[in-house]
């Protein structure tokens, strides 16, 4: 220790710098300061202990400019220390970094190719699931998304996505076969009505040339009688009668022929109606059956997407941890021995690690 006439007794060089880097730091230096100078005796009752007084106080002040002069050239080399280690510390993350990326490239492209896939997987399944087939298209419309369908191959791309595929492809066509069916009635049944009507139109004309060749006949019949009406008017009499007679029992017949019509075509088209009935019930049923089959692979669709979500989440959590340890020991450089790692764990310094004592 040196002492100025301007400065109390302070260590010189090394022994300065270890006064600094020891655990009880200069607390032992201030403290001989402050023995020292309260050795001296007060005595402000004389000129000379006044000036003994204001010189002690400035040696104090002097003192204190030192040690911190020291102190702070020792700050400044710690500095370049800390950014030499810093180029060190960054040089090692770029290059690192890089050669991380280098070696994790063929599974990064693969982790690429894996989602395209499981796009592709779930484009495909959703392209199933919504045919766009509403059920009042024809039924050659109805056959040929069906062999759309049929035609996409479910193949080891699907991977876990296979099963999922072929049971909506399942459902997909046994939907459209439902709703072939009901078109193909439908179309049976307008093909029928068809038939019946041109049918209806065959008797109805028949029926008119009937009439006509009756009223021809009958024409024919007045006719006959005007002309032998003078000769035979009592044998005219008679036979008008006995035509009146016919003529009453054919317009009978004719009106009893005519009820008949009336309710077979009032038969007919109840029987349409019901027909239609049972047509409209069948395809409501098939519709309700597809809607819940598609509502049932939604449901499985999400709990999948569900778990997925569960399961990424979890990993970046526990992959945050693991990067806020790293972070925390990286920090601690060349001094990240056992025994400060333990320190800081019982402190609480390192994230996500907690010391039960």
């Amino acid at each position: 220790m040196t002492e100025t006439g301007t400065a109390l007794a302070i260590p010189e060089g090394s022994a300065l710098e270890a006064m600094f880097r020891a655990k009880d730091g200069v607390d032992p230096l201030i403290d001989r300061i402050k023995a020292e100078v309260r050795t001296h005796a007060a005595d402000v009752t004389t000129k000379k202990g006044r000036d003994a007084i204001a010189s002690l106080a400035h040696k104090v002040s002097r003192s204190k400019v030192a040690l911190d002069d020291a102190g702070k050239l020792l700050t400044e080399a710690a500095k370049k220390e800390i950014a030499i280690v810093d180029a060190a510390r960054k040089k090692v993350r770029d290059q690192l970094d890089a050669l991380r990326d280098e070696v994790r490239k063929p599974l990064t492209d693969w982790e690429e190719a894996e989602a395209a896939r499981i796009d592709m997987c779930k484009r495909t399944i959703a392209a199933i699931i919504n045919h766009g087939i509403l059920g009042d298209e024809t039924s050659s419309d109805i056959r040929a998304k069906a062999e759309e369908i049929k035609a996409i191959v479910i193949g080891p791309d699907f991977g876990e996505y296979e099963p999922q595929a072929t049971a909506a492809r399942d459902a997909t066509l046994n939907t459209l076969r439902a709703m072939y069916a009901a078109a193909k009635a439908r179309e049976d049944q307008a093909a029928e009505l068809e038939k019946l009507r041109a049918e209806n139109a065959r008797l109805e004309a028949e029926r008119l040339e009937r009439e006509a060749a009756a009223q021809a006949e009958r024409d024919a019949e007045a006719a006959r009688k005007a002309a032998a009406e003078q000769a035979e008017r009592e044998r005219i009499a008679a036979e008008e009668a006995a035509a009146r007679i016919e003529a009453d029992k054919l317009a009978a017949a004719e009106k009893a022929k005519a009820d008949a019509e009336a309710k077979a075509e009032a038969d007919r088209i109840e029987a349409e109606a019901r027909h239609e009935a049972a047509l409209a019930s069948a395809k409501r049923e098939a519709e309700e059956a597809a809607q819940r089959e598609r509502d049932r692979i939604a449901a499985e669709q999400k709990a999948a997407d569900d778990a997925r979500a569960k399961r990424e989440a979890d990993a970046a959590h526990r992959a945050k941890i693991t990067a806020d340890i790293v972070e925390a020991l990286g920090a601690m450089a060349g001094r990240a021995t056992p025994a400060l790692i333990a320190e800081a764990l019982i402190e609480g310094r390192i994230p996500h690690c907690r010391v039960v004592m």
